[in-house]
């Protein structure tokens, strides 16, 4: 197994293999590989064997006060169709145990999880996976919004295009609005109090957001759309169509002064770019009590979770360690 440095180019293969998986996660989205400082993308490095793709990075933690389960480099699960994964793991397993890497697999779908021999392999259960679930939901729901549970929904939407009929256009993001989006997304940060470790987060987001609005002028399967009142960009949303037919719901940000700003952008961001969706993904809530409420509120279908995977044994030979240093 030939690891080199990750390339944007290498996007194209990523995509050729995540077609043929039934895969509903984001994380082989070259725009959270890329973006996101945990993934460390000036260090990430992947290797293609026999029609897998396996991907390597040194994670890179938000404070000096976070503690990392692993001592070195972690590894995304392999990317491969169900059939092949557990040949993929036990061929990514004797990699580590000739480089002397540490067998450490983060992301891993909990089904595929539930694949493994659990005499070779552990799943870890020291995380709040239920904060890191990302949310399904059924394309139709979100652009029909029918039934009872939705009322409140179709209302605010109603509201929001009664209220500005005629003032308000929702269309395709140009280069020309970037200084909009840019502002708008600057008034959102101002509106919050947040703390210092969610400051860190917010710069993240905000190079995810640039990148997110290249990737829509770059590539055919990103998007990013704006809402515009009066010619004023009071809204923008952000996604991508995976090679395994999941939306992707990456950023959404509104003016909640316009009423009915959120429920009108997810509706319509769905109707125009997931409308033949298998699912679409809205993210995790990260355990963030306002935002669970939020992703729940448009009742999901299911959730894709995820489970660190080590080597059985691992959890105690580390607290034997411990044990010995004291």
């Amino acid at each position: 197994m030939h690891f080199e440095k990750i390339k944007k180019s290498d996007k194209t293969r990523i995509d050729e293999i995540l077609a043929k998986t039934d895969l509903t996660g984001s994380e082989y989205s070259m725009l959270y590989l890329q973006g996101w400082d945990f993934f460390d993308f000036k260090t990430m490095k992947i290797a293609f064997e026999d029609g897998c793709a396996y991907i390597r990075f040194c994670p890179n933690l938000l404070s000096e006060d976070e503690e990392s389960d692993s001592n070195g480099c972690i590894f995304l699960p392999p990317l491969t169709t169900e059939d092949k994964f557990v040949l993929a793991m036990d061929r990514l397993r004797a990699y580590c145990e000739e480089s002397g890497d540490e067998f450490y697999v983060t992301a891993c779908l909990k089904e595929r999880a539930e694949l493994l021999d659990k005499s070779v392999y552990e799943i870890s259960d020291k995380h709040d996976y239920r904060n890191y679930a990302e949310y399904l939901y059924n394309p139709v729901d979100l652009i029909e919004l029918k039934g009872k549970k939705y009322h409140s929904k179709r209302n605010f939407i109603s509201r929001f295009i009664n209220t500005y009929q005629g003032k308000y256009v929702f269309r395709t993001y140009t280069e020309k609005d970037k200084e909009g989006v840019c502002a708008l997304f600057g008034e959102w940060i101002k509106s919050k109090n947040f703390d210092d470790y969610h400051d860190e987060i917010e710069e993240q987001e905000k190079r995810v957001v640039k990148l997110a609005l290249e990737y829509s002028l770059e590539y055919d399967d990103f998007f990013a759309d704006v809402m515009e009142v009066d010619g004023k960009i009071v809204g923008f949303e952000t996604g991508e169509l995976t090679a395994a037919n999941v939306g992707i719901v990456h950023i959404e940000k509104g003016d909640i002064q316009y009423d009915g700003i959120y429920p009108a952008l997810c509706q319509m961001f769905a109707a125009k770019h997931f409308r033949n969706a298998k699912f679409i993904n809205r993210q995790e809530d990260m355990g963030l009590e306002g935002l669970r409420k939020s992703k729940e509120s448009y009742h999901p279908c299911g959730f894709s979770e995820k489970r660190i995977i080590r080597l059985a044994g691992t959890n105690a030979r580390e607290s034997e360690r411990q044990e010995t240093a004291k």
